[in-house]
């Protein structure tokens, strides 16, 4: 099966990629600027890289044309929250606008075996009981948020009005070896660098009280798969751990691992104005699909240690 993956330069989409061609599947990735196939999270040598702006419509539409997939994962996004406070409309532009010129590409050369967005709890806000289901209301509280729930609305009326087989998995949140901007990984980072200065050192952290459904990439990218395989555009399909972790456990098995000792210090700049205080999804659907988390989190965190002694000292 030959498959588009859009966004595959990004931390999922790198993992997603690399398991489609794994399984003997003909992958194409896209990417947005060069520097992103420079990351040193690996990636499967057969996967072909294509360059595209989902901002661009007519390059979408050439790709689409060119490529002519049986299967398209889109993850293709503009996916920091911060980066959408600062500038909402380009987010908009990425994630609203590109999403309807992708689906407008393929309402034009159908894939035959249909669509996964890859969508995001975002949408949810902060939710009013937990666990999260899927029918809980999307009253997202970002701009980010905002433009994730415009996507699954667009593809839901995309499969209702064009046929398109379009499902939907809704992504807590996931992390592994090689993420950035996430706490598991900023902490594990941190901590690498203090262990090459070879002394006694202290860990800055934020807010240690929150809890978070926490998934290993490497079981969410078989879960996206489960989803695109097994999934209807009718049933949005919440794709997270159903468990929540403390940020305080995290920093705690950390400091654990770490080769030097370490005082920990909450660092009041990195404090939130705002932090809810968990967040874990009910995951009935995806396991009635058939699908099984096999990473336990303690390997998740040791991996991501062992990620980021493995950078070059001189790296920022």
């Amino acid at each position: 099966m030959k498959i588009l993956v859009t966004g595959a330069s990004g931390f999922i989409g790198r993992y997603l990629a690399s398991f489609a061609a794994g399984q003997g599947h003909e992958v194409v990735g896209t990417y947005l600027s060069e520097p992103e196939l420079h990351s040193r999270i690996p990636t499967d040598s057969r996967v072909r890289w294509r360059r595209l702006d989902l901002q661009d419509a007519e390059a979408v539409v050439a790709t689409v044309r060119a490529e002519r997939p049986e299967a398209v994962f889109h993850l293709g996004a503009q996916a920091y929250a911060k980066r959408a406070w600062a500038d909402p409309v380009d987010t908009f532009r990425t994630n609203v606008l590109g999403t309807i010129s992708l689906y407008e590409a393929l309402r034009r050369d159908p894939p035959a075996r249909g669509v996964l967005l890859a969508a995001s709890a975002a949408a949810y806000g902060i939710p009013a009981r937990l666990p999260v289901g899927e029918d809980a209301p999307l009253w997202a509280t970002n701009p980010y948020g905002v433009s994730k729930t415009c996507q699954e609305a667009i593809s839901f009326q995309y499969a209702k009005n064009f046929g398109l087989r379009i499902v939907r998995a809704r992504l807590f949140g996931t992390t592994g070896p090689g993420k950035a901007g996430d706490a598991l990984n900023d902490f594990a980072r941190q901590v690498a660098r203090l262990e090459r200065a070879g002394a006694p050192a202290t860990l800055s952290v934020g807010n240690l009280e929150t809890r978070r459904d926490i998934q290993d990439v490497r079981d969410a990218v078989p879960a996206l798969w489960t989803v695109f395989e097994s999934g209807t555009p009718e049933q949005p399909v919440n794709v997270g751990a159903g468990v929540s972790y403390s940020i305080r456990a995290i920093v705690d098995r950390l400091v654990a691992l770490a080769r030097v000792p370490l005082t920990v210090k909450v660092e009041p700049s990195l404090l939130r104005p705002t932090d809810e205080l968990d967040n874990v999804a009910d995951v009935g659907r995806l396991r009635a699909l058939g699908h099984r988390a096999k990473v336990p989190f303690e390997t998740t965190i040791a991996d991501a240690l062992e990620f980021w002694r493995g950078e070059e000292p001189t790296q920022t």
